[in-house]
């Protein structure tokens, strides 16, 4: 039995709309747990700032503060609602998988969309085939930049800009990047054949910036496109998990990371600039 079909196994699927139509070019997926008010100004956000045709699929990890109540009552969006808890890879990959877009945006439901925020990623991918992931700059409801590309070389990563005030002229050049974050983290289909989808080792932490290493060591490019702007919370979804459980998933994902990718990571091309 393949991945798919397990995950079926213990999953139910709700749809309130017809499947995706022939000039949707966007699957947005969305992954809940246990972040109902976040989700709700997630969804408000997307419906009013998407400016390119899209498709809308949340996946609910089994929350329990009404959110599954909630979702069952929406008519634009296909709900797929999980038994348990399997974490933020394999949850992205469902969400995946029961869309047809040329692209993919995954979201944390603690996102928030801008205006004008989808067309300039779309714009990004059809500019180079040889494009795997763009993601746009992410600033948090302070305005202080929480995503602007992770820079410098694969065994020295950082995140560019962190908690700096943005401004218009605060990295606002698109370039190649180590990874992006993945609170807003797109890719496109065609490549999934390639590349495949995220790795489910990962539970929470490190699946965006596993993929994007796995994107650049087949050759692709990983982009900032800083002409897309969206808000993040930074880890308001997870706000049901205390400090202790989080640092232990953090570990368990970064010493699977550093384990499978312990070659690429002496490569020392630098990334970024700023």
């Amino acid at each position: 039995m393949d991945s798919y079909n397990r995950l079926e196994h213990f999953t139910k699927f709700f749809s309130t709309k017809p499947p995706s139509s022939a000039n949707t070019r966007v699957d947005i997926v969305v992954v809940s747990y246990n972040s109902l008010d976040y989700l709700k100004k997630c969804l408000e956000s997307l419906e009013q700032y998407a400016d390119y045709p899209y498709a809308l699929y949340v996946v609910d990890n089994a929350s329990t503060d009404g959110s599954r109540e909630f979702l069952k009552t929406l008519t634009t969006v296909t709900v797929i609602l999980a038994d348990a808890n399997q974490g933020y890879a394999k949850a992205c990959n469902q969400g995946a998988r029961a869309g047809t877009g040329s692209y993919i945006l995954f979201l944390n439901a603690d996102s928030e969309a801008a205006p004008n925020f989808l067309r300039p990623m779309v714009r990004c991918f059809e500019s180079d085939p040889h494009i795997a992931v763009v993601g746009p700059k992410l600033v948090n409801f302070e305005n202080k930049i929480v995503g602007a590309g992770v820079v410098g070389t694969n065994a020295t990563p950082r995140l560019q800009g962190w908690m700096e005030p943005d401004g218009p002229d605060k990295y606002s050049r698109q370039m190649d990047c180590l990874s992006m974050c993945g609170a807003a983290y797109m890719i496109r289909r065609d490549l999934i054949p390639r590349l495949g989808l995220f790795d489910e080792h990962y539970f929470f932490y490190y699946e965006e910036t596993d993929y994007s290493y796995n994107a650049r060591k087949n050759g692709y490019r990983v982009v900032y496109c800083p002409g897309s702007r969206m808000y993040h919370a930074v880890a308001g979804s997870s706000h049901d998990s205390t400090p202790e459980q989080l640092r232990a998933l953090f570990m368990d994902s970064e010493r699977y990371f550093q384990q499978k990718w312990s070659d690429f990571l002496k490569e020392e091309t630098l990334y970024g600039d700023q």
